[in-house]
C-alpha cells in the first residue's frame, strides 16, 4: 500500500491498526513485541505529528484491540516522542510490561537522563534506539538506560564485537536489531547480544480493532469527577452513561500490575476502577482526549441507548428481588451493558467478550443465557419484542416484586 498522508484520529474512521514485531531472545523465543503504529492493513505508516502517532497507538492497543490480544503477558517495546516521555501519558501504561525507546532524534540532555531515572523509578524500562556506535554522548546517557539497539546493517563488522562489549561491561542488555541473515543472527549470538530482532525472525504483523470511541462530553465529565477526587461510587455513575469507555476501562483493568499477580475476574464498575486506579482513568481521557482533539460526534447512539437500558433495567431487577445483593445489581447493571457492545465494535459476539476480564457470572449470562444474569437479559430482549405480559410472567417467577414489576417494565 503506498504511504498517504495521515490523521491518525480523524472521526468516522472505522478500523485501526497496530503491527507488532517480535523481540527474541537467544534460544529463539519471543520474550517480547514492540508495537508499530500503521495506517492501514499494508506497508508502514507515514507519521507526520509524532506525539500523536504516539498517543494514537497507545490508544488502539489499550482500547480499540487490547493489550492481552497484542501481546498476551510478553513485555511491549514502544517508540516514544519526546514530548511522550515528558507527558503524564506513560502513567496510561502498565510499567513493568512496557519498554520505552529514545528515538535516535533525540537529543540526550541531562533533562531527558532525569525524565529517564524518573520513568525507570516508576518501573519503566528504557531503551536507546538505533545505536550505531559509543560517543561520549552515549556514554554519559547509559546510566539512564537498561537496553541498547544496535541498528545491526548500520556497525561496521569490524567493530561490532567492540561495540557490544563496551555496553556489555556497562551492564546493558544489548539487543541487535534489523538482523536479516542466518550469518547475521549467529553472529549476534556469538558477540554476546542478550535478544535479537528482526525480518530473519519475522516481520510486523498487524493486528486490526474498530474505532469506537466515546463521547467527548462524557470523557470531560469522567475527567472532572477524577480531577475532584470524587468518590468510585460518582465516577461509576458518569460511566453508566458511556458504555464503551466501560470496555476500555475493564481493559485497562486488565492490563494493571496487580499484587498477586493475577487478572481478577470484575463483576462491577467499582471493582475495576479499583484495580485500574481512578488517576490512571484521568491520564487514559487524557489520551482520549488528546487523540481526538478534532472533535467527536456527540449524537445519540441507539444501540448505546439500548445497552443503557438493558443495564438499567437488570439492576433495578435485582434489588427487587426478595434476596437480591447489592453487589450483584452492580454485575447486573455491567451485564447489561456490555450484552451489545460487540456491535458497536463490530466484532462476533463470543471473541468480544471473551477478550473482556469479566466474572463468569457475566461472561455466561452473555454468552449462554446462563444464571439469573442471562435470564434476566433474555426478558429485557422479550421486552425489546414488545412482549411486556410475558416478561411480568418471568420477573414474577425470578421472586421480583409486584411493584419492582411494574417498576422495570417502565423501563422499557
Amino acid at each position: 500500500m503506498s504511504s498517504i498522508p495521515i490523521d491518525p484520529v480523524a472521526p468516522g474512521d472505522a478500523d485501526v491498526f497496530v503491527a507488532r514485531q517480535p523481540v527474541m531472545d537467544r534460544a529463539g523465543r519471543v520474550v517480547a513485541y514492540e508495537l508499530l503504529f500503521r495506517d492501514g492493513a499494508a506497508g508502514a505508516a507515514r507519521i507526520g505529528d509524532e506525539l500523536r502517532s504516539t498517543t494514537a497507538l497507545i490508544e488502539r492497543a489499550l482500547g480499540s484491540i487490547g493489550l492481552e490480544r497484542l501481546s498476551a503477558s510478553k513485555a511491549c517495546f514502544l517508540n516514544c516522542a519526546h514530548d511522550f516521555l515528558f507527558s503524564d501519558y506513560p502513567y496510561v501504561l502498565p510499567a513493568s510490561r512496557f519498554v520505552l525507546e529514545i528515538r535516535k532524534s533525540a537529543e540526550l540532555t541531562s533533562n531527558l537522563s532525569r525524565r529517564c531515572s524518573e520513568l525507570r523509578g516508576a518501573g519503566f524500562q528504557i531503551a536507546l534506539d538505533d545505536v550505531t556506535g559509543m560517543t561520549d554522548e552515549i556514554r554519559g546517557f547509559l546510566p539512564s538506560v537498561d537496553i541498547v539497539k544496535i541498528d545491526w546493517p548500520s556497525v561496521e563488522r569490524s567493530v561490532l564485537a567492540e561495540l557490544v562489549g563496551q555496553f556489555k561491561r556497562a551492564g546493558k542488555v544489548v539487543l541487535a536489531k534489523k538482523i536479516e541473515s542466518t550469518e547475521d543472527a549467529e553472529l549476534a549470538r556469538q558477540l554476546g547480544c542478550d535478544l535479537l530482532q528482526g525480518y530473519y525472525f519475522a516481520k510486523p504483523q498487524i493486528l486490526s480493532g474498530k474505532h469506537a470511541m466515546p463521547p467527548v462530553k462524557a470523557i470531560l465529565h469522567v475527567v472532572e469527577l477524577v480531577g475532584s477526587d470524587a468518590a468510585l461510587g460518582s465516577i461509576a455513575g458518569a460511566l453508566r452513561e458511556t458504555p464503551l469507555l466501560v470496555a476500555q476501562l475493564l481493559r485497562l483493568a486488565n492490563s494493571s500490575e496487580q499484587s498477586n499477580g493475577k487478572t481478577e475476574r470484575i463483576s462491577s464498575l467499582k471493582q475495576a476502577l479499583s484495580i485500574a486506579g481512578s488517576r490512571r482513568l484521568l491520564h487514559w481521557c487524557g489520551l482520549l482526549l488528546y487523540v481526538n482533539r478534532d472533535g467527536l460526534p456527540v449524537a445519540d447512539d441507539p444501540l448505546v441507548l439500548l445497552a443503557q437500558r438493558r443495564a438499567l433495567f437488570m439492576e433495578e431487577a435485582i434489588e427487587a428481588m426478595e434476596d437480591g445483593s447489592r453487589s450483584l445489581a452492580a454485575t447486573a447493571y455491567l451485564t447489561g451493558m456490555l450484552s451489545l457492545l460487540h456491535v458497536a465494535y463490530h466484532m462476533e459476539l463470543r471473541s468480544f467478550v471473551e477478550e473482556l476480564p469479566v466474572s463468569d457470572s457475566i461472561r455466561v449470562a452473555i454468552l449462554s443465557g446462563g444464571g439469573v444474569l442471562g435470564e434476566l437479559l433474555s426478558i429485557a430482549e422479550v421486552l425489546e419484542r414488545g412482549e411486556v405480559d410475558a416478561a411480568r410472567v418471568e420477573l414474577q417467577r425470578l421472586a421480583v416484586s409486584p411493584a419492582g414489576v411494574r417498576k422495570v417494565v417502565e423501563c422499557y
